[in-house]
């Protein structure tokens, strides 16, 4: 059977102490966080539960399932015919061999799940750094939400999560991940304060920045910030910082990777200082502000 074993036990290590350090910044952001967030986590055929270790493991033993469901379905597909994931990951003798299966069935479910993982993180994170306008709000990680309104340095403004905008010059939609808006109707590209957007494919070059470019600027979002799970060369952080997209490495991908898995450093406060500092620097405003500035210069 031709399928990816050979490296799988350590990216299982991998994905594993990330889970776990994931793990421990939601439920260390929510302690933060109350009593005025209140987190809960859906979980399919359960219903939806209070943020918690238990909870977060059932929402990702249910990607488990779903991911060797959808395993099985490819597996009949190309003509092999298991009747349960048990019988694929026993049909070798081999202890160690079955072992590497169950870790890699492990792993298509992380790759389905991080990025929701990374989304939650980030808006909590995002939280910390705000002031929230109420009494107490009740928050569904992994799920469309908003607006929350809060205060950002006694400014008033309004948190959204994957809800759809419609671009008034291009007429296209978006579903961006993490939307800050200066009003509390839908999102539109006339309130856009600034966007999060998380990533979490393998690498991030010149077409994919300038394909978020040509959103950020169909968004009219004044500060962009994308989010990238992997780590990027510093040529596309270079070139961002150009364009105005303000690149981000998850911090479990810098160099400072081992201090944040062994809790010398603070996965959630690295990720919401430098979150809070992007939404400050305006990127994108500035970068569209010096290339107009460069253009009519040109044009003249």
């Amino acid at each position: 059977m031709n399928i990816e074993l050979r490296d799988t036990q350590s990216k299982a290590k991998v994905a594993q102490e990330d889970r776990e350090t994931f793990y421990r910044s939601f439920l260390s952001l929510a302690n933060r966080l109350q009593p005025a967030w209140q987190f809960r986590v859906s979980i399919p055929g359960i219903g939806r539960e209070r943020l918690s270790r238990e909870s977060l493991q059932r929402h990702f033993t249910h990607e488990l399932v779903k991911a060797q469901l959808n395993f099985l379905e490819r597996q009949r597909q190309a003509g092999n015919h298991f009747p349960s994931i048990e019988h694929f990951i026993v049909n070798t003798p081999d202890i160690n061999e079955q072992k590497v299966r169950r870790n890699y069935l492990r792993l298509l479910a992380w790759r389905g799940v991080k990025g929701k993982f990374l989304e939650a993180l980030c808006l909590m994170a995002t939280l910390t750094r705000m002031t929230p306008m109420g009494d107490s709000f009740e928050i569904e990680l992994f799920a469309q939400e908003g607006p929350l309104r809060v205060q950002d340095q006694g400014v008033s403004c309004f948190i959204w999560t994957q809800q759809s905008v419609q671009s008034e010059k291009s007429g296209l939609k978006a579903v961006p991940d993490i939307v800050i808006t200066k009003t509390p109707e839908s999102v539109t590209t006339s309130n856009i304060l600034s966007i999060i957007e998380c990533k979490c494919r393998d690498s991030i070059g010149a077409s994919e920045l300038r394909g978020e470019f040509g959103k950020a600027y169909d968004l009219g979002s004044p500060s962009y910030i994308l989010v990238s799970y992997n780590s990027v060369p510093q040529s596309v952080i270079d070139g961002g910082q150009v364009l105005g997209i303000d690149v981000q490495v998850f911090s479990l991908n810098t160099p400072e990777r081992e201090r944040f898995l062994r809790g010398e450093r603070d996965v959630a406060e690295d990720m919401a200082t430098r979150l809070a500092l992007g939404r400050k620097r305006r990127m994108f405003l500035t970068a569209i502000e010096n290339r107009a500035s460069d253009v009519r210069r040109r044009g003249n």
